[in-house]
């Protein structure tokens, strides 16, 4: 088994990050020192003021490392993991940073971890986080990494009554209000999906473990469902036959299969039909295909 180069770019790269790390907390425990000395800079200072102060310098110096090691972490994930792998990698990461930020804040302004676990206060504070929003986005995403409803790389869809979508009045069949993407990230509070249009959708992931989630991803082959309307001028029984003739063989070279052509409702003014098939392919380009060869018998039809 080939061993790294000891001077190879990654190794020299970790060399880097961890002495930027070991930087970074050398001055803040220099900062620090100057600022609790005798004669240092919050002397003199309410402790209201002095708790605040350093508070900031153990926040800059947490988003500092976390911001390098972060860095250094996901680039590394990202060349040898797998994309849902990396990306749970990723969410825990975030998640130990936050924790340990969050510890060092509160040790910062004087509240100690075993008062924090064993106060009287643990259970009223941890009640009142909980029903906030933020803190229900980064359970919600430790939900996500847990259980895996779905991964990143997947085509989803989510219905959910946070964000309503109109009903549409054509086609007549009813449609779930969902919203489809491909999963990009799962991160401290958002999942990010891009839509068919290229757009980044940032949804709280405290909304998407209430949603009902579709994963197009986790079965290869679907059953897609098209209705077209005719005039009653067609010849029903010839436009069946021909238009479920014109699909088979359409879509026969591209393994589309079972498909069937029926009448599904009749109207004082026209005709309503049902094309159902069996594909593995995203249904905005199938569809496309079945109403082009569904209008050219149409109109084949009429002229007979």
């Amino acid at each position: 088994m080939s061993k790294e180069p000891i001077n190879s770019p990654a190794k020299k790269s970790w060399r880097g990050t961890l002495l930027g790390i070991l930087t970074l907390v050398i001055a803040g425990c220099v900062i620090g020192l100057a600022m609790e000395a005798p004669q240092g800079w919050l002397r003199g200072l309410p402790t209201s003021w002095q708790d605040a102060a350093r508070a900031l310098l153990v926040l800059l110096v947490g988003l500092a490392v976390s911001r390098l090691l972060e860095r250094r972490l996901f680039h590394m994930a990202a060349q040898h993991l797998r994309v849902d792998h990396a990306a749970s990698l990723k969410y825990l990461v975030r998640l130990i940073l936050f924790v340990t930020m969050v510890l060092a804040l509160l040790a910062a302004v004087g509240i100690g971890l075993s008062s924090i676990v064993f106060g009287g206060a643990f259970v009223t504070v941890i009640v009142g986080l909980a029903g906030q929003q933020v803190f229900a986005n980064i359970i919600g995403g430790v939900w996500l990494i847990l259980f895996h409803p779905f991964r990143v790389g997947d085509q989803i869809g989510l219905v959910t009554w946070q964000y309503p979508l109109l009903m549409p009045s054509y086609p007549h069949e009813a449609m779930r209000p969902a919203y489809y993407g491909l999963v990009h990230d799962i991160n401290l509070m958002y999942t990010a999906l891009e839509n068919s249009d290229g757009f980044l959708q940032l949804i709280p992931n405290g909304i998407i473990v209430q949603a009902f989630v579709e994963n197009r991803s986790a079965k290869k082959r679907s059953r897609l469902r098209v209705r077209f309307d005719t005039p009653l001028e067609v010849n029903v029984p010839k436009l069946v036959e021909q238009t479920r003739d014109a699909l088979q063989s359409h879509f026969k070279k591209n393994g589309e299969r079972n498909v069937v052509v029926r009448m599904a409702d009749m109207y004082p003014t026209g005709y309503s039909f049902l094309v159902t098939l069996e594909t593995d392919r995203f249904g905005d380009d199938v569809r496309d295909e079945i109403l082009q060869i569904a209008a050219e018998q149409m109109a084949t039809v009429r002229t007979l």
